[in-house]
């Protein structure tokens, strides 16, 4: 088992509120954009990571290659004035992939039994047809991390940022399949221990 004790420090930012956000959708993959509210979620993100860290050059910056995240990130780059030649997309960092499920609202799933809160060892072991478990995902974001080798901002999706901070925590897939995923906040973990930041609208 891969040790990632000494995972240097990473900052993550979950990419903007979508429509199918909003409907409680399942959106995996399916290349969905952020939504008004969603940019100005991005925005304020931004706009607090920057306070935080007003020096963008000690960081190495990945992302997630799909819209709602090159849209997030956008606003990143803006803020420190970078260009997204800056940052290396990577495959690895898309969402878990709910296959033939994309599209299906979480009542839907809830119905054909498919419930993370009841059953979370089931959930991330769970693969649905054309698609992907989280254990799954797992493996493709450790090999991921497993060449990160200094401090990093990542944009990417809400079950990466689950995966990302069980992996780092050491906890197993039932213990962080419930983590919470806010779109109006951003993390930094470092030496195992979690860090929120809010982004406060500005008035």
């Amino acid at each position: 088992m891969t040790d990632f004790s000494n995972a240097p420090p990473l900052y993550f930012i979950r990419h903007g509120q979508t429509d199918w956000n909003a409907l409680r959708k399942v959106q995996g993959q399916t290349d969905i954009p952020l939504n008004e509210t969603g940019h100005g979620q991005a925005a304020n993100v931004a706009r607090a990571l920057k306070a935080v860290e007003p020096d963008v050059s000690k960081f190495k910056i990945y992302a997630s290659p799909l819209t709602r995240v090159r849209q997030t990130l956008s606003y990143v780059l803006n803020e420190y004035g970078i260009k997204d030649s800056m940052v290396t997309f990577d495959d690895r960092l898309r969402e878990v992939s709910f296959g033939d499920r994309e599209g299906s609202t979480w009542t839907e799933l809830n119905a054909d039994g498919i419930e993370p809160r009841k059953d979370p060892d089931a959930y991330f072991h769970w693969r649905p047809a054309n698609g992907e478990s989280y254990a799954d995902a797992a493996e493709r974001v450790k090999s991921w991390l497993s060449e990160v080798d200094q401090p990093s901002i990542i944009v990417a999706h809400g079950g990466i940022s689950r995966i990302l901070r069980g992996i780092l925590a050491g906890q197993s897939g039932a213990e962080f399949i419930g983590l919470k995923v806010p779109q109006t906040k951003f993390f930094k973990v470092e030496n195992g221990e979690v860090e929120w930041f809010k982004a406060e609208p500005v008035s």
